[in-house]
């Protein structure tokens, strides 16, 4: 088990500056692999108040403005959104893979394409432009209606979007919602049944879903799931069943599988 991350106000007053503001970004790095453990959460947020109160020079305008938001109380999520803004979420990475490099013919099956034009994907809060560009790629492979893309998901102006979606985020059609309530809220608006992705325990297996036309799917953030909030407004919950250890697949993943069920497996209502 790795030591936990802390400085006594005496050791951090002796620092330089340079190695001061190195020590809080350390602190903050610890915070965000550590965001879903409560307790250590909330001792992180506080000890890094405590250290930043006793810098007597200028912190940088980034810091300052992570400081006037970060407290203890803050639930995991929206000490996501914080800290995202704090810093630029680094790309996650897979090994590069061999593909095809040209792109086949599209097979139109009216009555599957029907279905799938009836499917809307809810993002609430993904972080990672590798996450959405694996989304918009199985979204175009599919002809899903349309991708909205919430909170602190990146859209496809983000420099990394193309490589990451190849192409495919200049073909699905997509929307920018701030919050992952308004988007439910809107689907709802114009008539959509709501289906949550996650892992809890009342869910039912997409295998056995009666899947009710038009709907959206709200898929969530790997590490916290759905925020509870959101979670609250959808009709019912669907999941992977699973028979090894580990607790979900990758968000990418999972939506890919789900919606291939969706469309070529599920009886529709």
């Amino acid at each position: 088990m790795k030591p936990r991350a802390i400085y006594s106000v005496e050791k951090f007053l002796s620092f330089s500056d340079e190695k001061q503001i190195l020590a809080i970004d350390k602190l903050i790095s610890a915070l965000e692999q550590n965001i879903a453990n409560d307790a250590e959460r909330q001792r992180l947020i506080e000890h890094i108040l405590l250290l930043c109160n006793n810098i007597t020079y200028p912190v940088p305008q980034k810091l300052q403005d992570l400081l006037k938001e970060l407290h203890p109380t803050l639930s995991p999520h929206q000490v996501l959104n914080k800290l995202n803004f704090y810093s630029e979420a680094a790309m996650r990475k897979d090994s590069q893979i061999p593909i095809r490099t040209g792109d086949g013919s599209l097979s139109f099956n009216p009555v599957l394409r029907a279905k799938a034009a009836q499917i809307t994907l809810i993002c609430d809060n993904l972080r990672s432009v590798f996450n959405i560009g694996s989304v918009f790629r199985t979204a175009e492979c599919l002809g899903i209606g349309q991708i909205l893309l919430c909170g602190i998901c990146p859209t496809p102006i983000h420099s990394n979007m193309a490589k990451t979606a190849m192409g495919t985020e200049a073909i699905v059609s997509w929307q920018y919602f701030k919050t992952t309530i308004d988007a439910i809220q809107h689907c709802r608006l114009i008539g959509f049944y709501i289906y949550a992705q996650e892992t809890a325990k009342d869910a039912v297996s997409v295998f056995d879903t009666h899947a009710k036309l038009p709907l959206a799917i709200v898929i969530g953030n790997e590490s916290l799931g759905i925020d509870p909030e959101a979670l609250k407004l959808c009709d019912e919950i669907i999941c992977l069943p699973q028979l090894g250890w580990k607790n979900s697949l990758n968000v990418g993943v999972a939506t890919a599988v789900t919606l291939y069920q969706l469309i070529f497996g599920a009886v529709h209502e």
